[in-house]
């Protein structure tokens, strides 16, 4: 398994290209609308669920809270974002489909907004 790291890192590039690839800048506003079929919707979920699925090497069993926690964190690094709260609240407002949070997270995120 990569380092935890190296995961943030994968994972933050794979969400800024997602970004990109629907076209959200700082410059544009998002809507739920905008997200209900974007890249970047498939690709929070996809992320979260490969977090929740991802388990050591040595011993096949699932991660620890705890090391999620730091993989996140190291997504936050990753995309220079003030806190780990909001790190976390794109992939819980993602996971259940809360796309009005969701949008304004985003919006925050590209505007470099606490």
């Amino acid at each position: 398994m990569a380092t935890f790291q190296e995961l943030g890192k994968q994972y933050a590039r794979r969400i800024r290209e997602a970004f990109i690839a629907d076209g959200f800048s700082r410059f544009k506003s998002i809507s739920p609308y905008d997200l209900k079929l974007s890249s970047t919707l498939r690709e929070l979920k996809a992320i979260h669920s490969e977090i929740d699925r991802l388990v050591y090497t040595d011993t096949n069993e699932s991660l620890s809270e705890a090391d999620k926690n730091r993989i996140i964190t190291e997504i936050q690094k990753e995309l220079h974002l003030p806190t780990f709260r909001q790190t976390e609240m794109i992939f819980k407002a993602a996971s259940n489909d809360d796309l009005t949070d969701l949008a304004n997270e985003i919006e925050n995120i590209l505007r470099g907004d606490k």
